[in-house]
Parts: structure tokens; C-alpha cells; sequence
């Protein structure tokens, strides 16, 4: 605009002879020269602001680069405190950040700067050649054979021993980032819990858990032409070990037995500690029922010889239930059950002893299952009773007193033998409250009874072991108000096996409230005599066995002629069991037996029938 009016300007300044106006010329140079002040100012201005807003981007760059700086001071800082090693590497495999620990995974202390390098490269730059350990070479080459895209983890136990995690991650762009653990800790953790849940702590053998899981893979591949078979073992007379010397001395048997049955084992073969003192054998690939057989015979050998235990000598028994696992069809469970039911037919046969299940033995099974079920009723519903059987006194020719024997009538099945269900309610624990119901029962109706007659009351040695005795003893005769020297306690030796100083307390303190004790089928046990010598018993009873034998055994008539003997010099009551005939009472008395009990003085009859025997408790010729 300004050089189109300076061409105007200039213009009117020439006359038509076309000779410039000096003025004029002067006052164009004067504007001219304004105009270039005028732009100068303008590209100063411009300069200014463009220095300005140079300054300013440098400044933010500058700010930006100490950011940068200072943020990869903390993210190093942050790495550096991490015990992971982290590293990562761009496309080439080269390093772009890292941190220390990440470097002394591989052994090194390297002070250098391992960005832009390789790793093996650093390792070199480290003075540790690959080549020079053949354990890091293959190291690294496993460690580098990790895809680098996507996500990746590999497990490698390193030269120390220690076993380490890789994760492999790809990052955008190429290039990765590596992160290296030390799972170590948590691998053994691991293993320790997998342990726990596997294995018993106490012996280290499988647990039930264990087991079982052996059990069901073993039957999902059994066949008739490769049989496998479970033993299971139960400990005889371990619970009198507990009792006697305390569960720690038990513990320390266990452990014992545990290492015996491993020593049996073949190779390959699974042994389990079910609970307590229940084991448990899986054996593999049996070709015949006799390989089972001979291992549960060496096992019944083995842990019944004598065990030595802080200067104990300590013997106890096993016995073993087998059952043969050949049909894949069968439920695990199944074959358990039969073996359980194998062992308790072993056990009921007597001590350190075999059974293998049969069907005979599944009935057998049902059979007390049954028992047990309608005991259990029998039990809430009241269906026992008491009968009483008279006890003859010699001397005064009279009844002194009553044994109370237990029935069970039974709506299904009539009267029940006590043979038929003493010993199911024994082993259910059932015998405890039946048991404290005939104590109580006996004492209320022996008040009805001639005060100089006793009752005599027996005790299962279930029942006195439950160490609830004393006190069910006790409330008996209190809510009875029967004089305490009418009723007589019978035991067995049973009671005595095992824990005889926990017996012969339970024994004291039945005689301090007043009770007489007596000791029932004397002369079947290997011990009678040494639990004589231990405890003073008021009475003893010659079993029936010996009676019953009377002038066709002679050693019978020695037996009963020394036990009464001992009892007439020990101030101990003798009573004769099982007298059906004249010519027994006849021998008995001369004897010198003090009491005689059996059919000839009058069969077991309910309490209304009692006064009965009063009057004809003794046949004529008897008395």
C-alpha cells in the first residue's frame, strides 16, 4: 500500500517535461524512510516474540528432561528396592532398564552399566564367559529360549539350588520386559501343605485323604487278572498303653509300628494311618490270594514282637481284615466297608489274628448292624428288664442274697440272649447307659428285698473303663437309700489289662463308698492270682466251667479245692457258679465252698417271683 502511494506521489511530482520536483523528491525519501522505520519495529517485535516463545519451549524441554530424569531416578529407585530381577530389553535384545537383583540371579556383581548391551554381553563385560560354566551356559540358553511376545513363564532351578519363575512379557514396539522370582520359600510351602494334606504328621505315612484317592485309582484299574488288595490293621491292647503311660509314650509307639509295617511292605505297596490306631495297606499287582496272606502274617509277626520305649518293654497285638479288589465296577467305599468288616471278624476271633471277607462274614455284618439299630431303640424305649438269680449260702443254709442278670425284650425279635447283644452294646459304647440303668434299677428294687440279702450288680469292662463308675454308683444308692454293703460290684480280670493302676483306682474308690467288690469267672485268666495278690476282693467266683466238670476232670476238682482254700486263708468269700446237681453241691461243700449260685438253687426270675425262693431255695435232700 505504501509503494502504490509513493507511485502516485511520484507522479504528481514530474511536469509534463518529465523533470522531478526536488521537494517532492525529498518528502518521498522522508516517507520512504518512515515506512522502513515503521517495518523494522514490526521485525523486531516479531524477533522478540519469536525469542520469547523459543525460551519458553527450551524452558518446558528443560523442565520436561529434568521430569524425565528425576521420574527414572524413582522408577530406578523403585526397581532397585523390588526383589524380583527386572529388566527390559528392546526388539534387538538389547537392555534399556534394569535393576541389580535382576543381575545377581545370574551371579554377577557387575558395577558397570549394562544399558545398550546384551545380557551376555554383560556377562562377559563381567568377566563370566558362557562358555567358561557348562551349568550357566544351559542356564541361559533354557533363559533365551523364552518367546518374546505375548506373556510367558518358565521354572528353572538355577546352579544354586534355588528355583526361580521367568515371566516373558512383549511390550508395543518391540522389545520385552523380563521378570524374575525367586519362588524358592514358596515351592517348600507348598510342598510342606501338599505334605499336610497327604501324609500323617506323627508316622509320615499316607493319611486317609491319601488313601483313598490310591483306593479309587487303584479300583478303576483293577481286573481279575491283576488283583490289588487292602489290608486293614488294628492295634490290640494300644489303648491300655495310652492309659498306662500316657499318649505320649503312645505316640512314640505309633511311630514305631509305622516304621515296622513300612519294612514289611514291598516296594510299590501304600501304607496309610486311617486315625488312632487304625492302619491301612494298598497292595499293587497281587497274583495270588496267598501274596496278601503273607504279607498280613509277617505284618501280625512283626508288630507283636516286644517293643522298646525310654527303658519299657512294651508288647501289644495286631489284627488284619484283607479283602481282594478285582472288579472295576465296585464302589471304592465297598471294598473299605469289606475290609473293615474282614477286621472285625479277625478281632472278634481273638488276638493277632487274619480274616478275609466273604459273604458270611456281609451277613454277619448286617446282622449286627441290625442288633445295633434296634438297641439303640431299646435303649430310649425302655425295653429291658432285670431278672434275679439266688445266690445259696452254705453255712446258713439259706438264699443271702441275688445276682440281677439283664434281658432285652424285644418287640421283633422276643426275649434276647445277653450273649446276642452284650457284646454289640460293648463295642457301640451303647453298654455305658445301659449299664448305669441296671445299677440304678437293681439298687431300687433290692430295697424291697430281706436287708440281710446283697445284690450283685455286673460291670462290662466297657463300662468301668468309661471312668463314670464311681459316680453312677454313687447317685445310685443315694436315690435308692440301699446300704451301700448290700451291693456287690462283679468284675472280671477284663478290667484289669492294660491300665491296672487306673483299675485298681477306680476299684478303691467303689470300696470307699462302701460297696463289696467280687472277681467273676476266676480261673479263665492267666492273671487272676497276681490281681488277688493286688487288690483285696471281698468275693471270688469259680467259673462254671470248672463246676461243670466236677468228677469227670480231675484237675477241675484241684482247681476249686486250692481257689477255696486260698479264699477261706485270705478272709475272701468263695462262690461256686453253675451248680445244676446234688452230687456238685455235695463236692462243693466239701470243699468248704462259702456260696453256690446255678439251676439247682432256683432259676434268673423277675423280683414279684422272689419270695419264692424264701422257702424253697433249696431242694429238700440239699438242705
Amino acid at each position: 500500500m505504501m509503494h502504490r502511494l509513493l507511485d502516485r506521489q511520484l507522479q504528481k511530482a514530474t511536469d509534463k517535461t518529465g523533470s522531478l520536483d526536488l521537494n517532492v523528491l525529498l518528502d518521498l525519501v522522508s516517507l520512504a524512510y518512515s515506512e522502513y522505520e515503521l517495518d523494522s519495529r514490526r521485525l523486531d517485535r516479531a524477533t522478540q516474540l519469536m525469542t520469547d516463545e523459543l525460551e519458553m519451549a527450551n524452558e518446558k524441554l528443560r523442565q520436561s528432561l529434568r521430569d524425565i530424569r528425576e521420574n527414572g531416578l524413582r522408577f530406578q529407585a523403585t526397581i532397585e528396592t523390588l526383589p524380583h530381577g527386572i529388566c527390559l530389553y528392546d526388539k534387538d535384545g538389547r537392555i534399556l532398564e534394569y535393576n541389580r537383583a535382576y543381575l545377581s540371579f545370574f551371579g554377577m556383581g557387575y558395577e558397570g552399566d549394562s544399558r545398550g548391551l546384551t545380557l551376555v554381553q554383560t556377562l562377559e563385560a563381567a568377566g563370566q564367559r558362557v562358555s567358561a560354566s557348562h551349568d550357566r551356559l544351559m542356564l541361559i540358553l533354557e533363559y533365551l529360549a523364552i518367546p518374546q511376545t505375548g506373556h510367558n513363564e518358565a521354572e528353572h532351578i538355577w546352579p544354586s539350588g534355588r528355583t526361580v519363575r521367568v515371566s516373558r512379557t512383549g511390550v508395543e514396539g518391540g522389545g520385552y520386559l523380563d521378570v524374575i522370582a525367586d519362588i524358592t520359600e514358596s515351592h517348600l510351602a507348598r510342598a510342606t501343605i501338599e505334605r499336610m494334606a497327604n501324609f500323617d504328621s506323627l508316622t509320615g505315612l499316607a493319611n486317609r485323604n491319601l488313601f483313598q484317592k490310591r483306593l479309587a485309582d487303584l479300583v478303576a484299574r483293577a481286573s481279575t487278572k491283576s488283583m490289588a488288595a487292602i489290608l486293614c490293621l488294628d492295634l490290640d491292647r494300644f489303648k491300655a498303653v495310652n492309659d498306662l503311660y500316657g499318649h505320649a509314650t503312645g505316640d512314640a509307639l505309633l511311630a514305631k509300628v509305622a516304621r515296622r509295617l513300612v519294612d514289611v511292605l514291598r516296594p510299590g505297596d501304600l501304607a496309610a494311618r486311617l486315625g488312632g490306631d487304625e492302619f491301612a495297606v494298598l497292595m499293587e499287582k497281587i497274583n495270588l490270594h496267598q501274596d496278601a496272606h503273607r504279607v498280613a502274617k509277617r505284618l501280625v509277626s512283626h508288630l507283636s514282637a516286644p517293643y522298646e520305649l525310654d527303658g519299657l518293654e512294651i508288647t501289644i497285638g495286631a489284627s488284619v481284615g484283607i479283602e481282594f479288589i478285582d472288579n472295576p465296577d465296585a464302589a471304592p467305599i465297598d471294598f473299605m466297608r469289606h475290609a473293615d468288616q474282614a477286621l472285625y471278624a479277625a478281632k472278634k476271633g481273638g488276638r493277632n489274628d487274619i480274616a478275609v471277607y466273604d459273604a458270611q462274614l456281609h451277613e454277619s455284618y448286617l446282622h449286627r448292624q441290625k442288633i445295633e439299630a434296634d438297641l439303640r431303640k431299646a435303649t430310649a424305649g425302655r425295653e429291658f428288664f432285670l431278672v434275679y438269680q439266688p445266690i445259696y449260702c452254705v453255712k446258713s443254709g439259706r438264699v443271702c442274697g441275688y445276682e440281677a442278670l439283664l434281658r432285652w425284650q424285644s418287640p421283633a425279635r422276643g426275649i434276647v440272649s445277653p450273649a446276642d447283644f452284650i457284646p454289640v452294646a460293648e463295642e457301640t459304647g451303647i453298654i455305658e447307659e445301659i449299664g448305669a440303668w441296671v445299677i440304678h434299677k437293681a439298687c431300687k428294687d433290692s430295697v424291697s428285698l430281706p436287708e440281710d440279702t446283697t445284690i450283685a450288680v455286673n460291670v462290662s469292662p466297657v463300662q468301668f473303663r468309661s471312668r463314670s463308675l464311681v459316680s453312677v454308683v454313687s447317685r445310685a444308692l443315694q436315690e435308692s437309700g440301699l446300704n451301700p454293703r448290700r451291693l456287690e460290684i462283679e468284675i472280671t480280670e477284663g478290667v484289669m489289662i492294660g491300665d491296672t493302676g487306673q483299675a485298681l483306682e477306680v476299684l478303691r474308690a467303689l470300696k470307699a463308698l462302701g460297696v463289696r467288690i467280687s472277681l467273676d469267672d476266676f480261673g479263665t485268666g492267666y492273671s487272676s492270682f497276681n490281681y488277688i495278690r493286688a487288690f483285696p476282693f471281698d468275693k471270688i467266683k469259680i467259673d462254671q466251667s470248672f463246676v461243670r466238670d466236677l468228677g469227670q476232670r480231675s484237675e477241675c476238682l484241684a482247681i476249686i479245692r486250692a481257689v477255696s482254700g486260698m479264699c477261706s486263708s485270705l478272709g475272701i468269700v468263695s462262690t461256686a457258679e453253675g451248680v445244676e446237681t446234688e452230687q456238685q453241691f455235695e463236692i462243693l461243700k466239701t470243699e468248704h465252698c462259702d456260696t453256690m449260685q446255678g439251676y439247682l438253687f432256683g432259676r434268673p426270675a423277675a423280683l414279684t417271683e422272689l419270695n419264692a425262693f424264701e422257702t424253697k431255695a433249696v431242694p429238700a435232700k440239699v438242705a
